[in-house]
This record gives C-alpha cells, sequence and structure tokens, in this order.
C-alpha cells in the first residue's frame, strides 16, 4: 500500500477502481468528517452513516475529479449538506437555530458562510490528530485519557467507574498531556495543541 502515498497515484489507483486506494481514502477522511458531521447533528452515530453515505457517492463519481483536493471538497460539502438535511427533517430546531445564529454573528464579523464552513473542517481535522496521539498513549493512560477528552467525564467519575485514587486519575492526564503535547510539538502541530489546551481550559477537570 505504500505506493498509495503519492495524492497523484492516490487518485489515479481510485478513479481505476482500486480497493486500496478507497481504503487509504476512507482511512484519511472517515474519521474528520464523522467530526465535522458530529458538530452539525450532535449525534456520532448518525454523523457516520452520513460519512459512510458520502463515500458511496464519491465512488459513484470517482471519475469527476481531477486532483485530491476535489475529492475533499466533495466529501466536506456532501457530508455538510446531508447533515445540515438530517437535523432539518429530524426537527432538531435548537440546533439549526445555533448554527444560524453562529453564521449570522460570523457574517456580521465580516466572515462569509464558506470560511465558517473552512473553520469547522480545520477545527474536525486538528481534534483528529489530538485522537491520533491519545490513541498512541500507554494503556492505562489512553483510557482514563478517552474517558476525559471523549466522554468528558469528571476525576471522580473515572476514579469511580475505574476503582482507583482520583489522584491517579489527575496523575494519568498529566502524564497524557505531556506525552501529547511532546508528540504535537516534534510533528509541529501547533494548532492542533493550542485546540488541546483551549479545551482542557474550557473544562477545567480538576
Amino acid at each position: 500500500m505504500s505506493y498509495l502515498t503519492h495524492d497523484i497515484t492516490l487518485l489515479t489507483a481510485f478513479q481505476n477502481g482500486n480497493t486500496e486506494a478507497e481504503k487509504v481514502l476512507f482511512d484519511r477522511f472517515f474519521q474528520p468528517l464523522c467530526l465535522f458531521a458530529d458538530r452539525i447533528i450532535d449525534d456520532l452515530q448518525l454523523a457516520e452513516d452520513i460519512v459512510s453515505e458520502s463515500f458511496i457517492k464519491l465512488i459513484d463519481r470517482r471519475q469527476d475529479f481531477k486532483a485530491l483536493p476535489q475529492v475533499k471538497s466533495f466529501l466536506y460539502q456532501t457530508v455538510h449538506n446531508a447533515s445540515i438535511n438530517q437535523a432539518i427533517t429530524r426537527q432538531r430546531h435548537k440546533i439549526i437555530h445555533e448554527k444560524i445564529r453562529y453564521q449570522e454573528e460570523q457574517g456580521k464579523a465580516g466572515t462569509s458562510e464558506y470560511e465558517v464552513m473552512e473553520t469547522e473542517i480545520l477545527r474536525a481535522e486538528l481534534i483528529q490528530e489530538i485522537y491520533e496521539e491519545i490513541e498512541n498513549l500507554p494503556d492505562r493512560c489512553g483510557q482514563i485519557f478517552k474517558m476525559i477528552f471523549v466522554e468528558q467525564l469528571s476525576t471522580d467519575d473515572i476514579a469511580a467507574r475505574l476503582s482507583i485514587n482520583p489522584q491517579t486519575v489527575r496523575t494519568q492526564k498529566a502524564r497524557a498531556i505531556q506525552l501529547i503535547r511532546t508528540a504535537l510539538l516534534k510533528k509541529n502541530r501547533i494548532p492542533a495543541l493550542v485546540l488541546l489546551y483551549g479545551w482542557l481550559q474550557l473544562t477545567a477537570l480538576s
């Protein structure tokens, strides 16, 4: 599969119906697209369904793309439209209202809807980078940080669930942050690190 690391080779193989190329594209975009959709509909399982359907549409139109960025743009636009339609269908008035209000506020600040969506895409991809580093954490350390970052559980809740001392949770959390910080710095992924620290400040978990 290493020969599919180059974007031009990957696109050509994908257009030729290569199943390995399809898997590479799926692995590259699936998780950030799910995060992107989940931001709109607040339902991760439904978001995964929407993204999966979008990949089917992509495969049906595989010959329409001249470059990989067009593939990415198509996926995000398709997921965006499907997520909005799904939210309306399910009468998720609160989600729609908040999205419209957010876009109106951004519009007042001189930001277009396209720029708002670009910001959401960037945020989803940064979160995906953090998730990838969480997966690289040692077993117990990773387990605890997932409960903090993904499930958003408190220190006491985690300690009770795992039958451990709350101080152990804090220690593992600090270790996880240090390991993720080191990994992101080595990769020069400062935006993802800033997002992580911003989230930690907002949650203010003890």
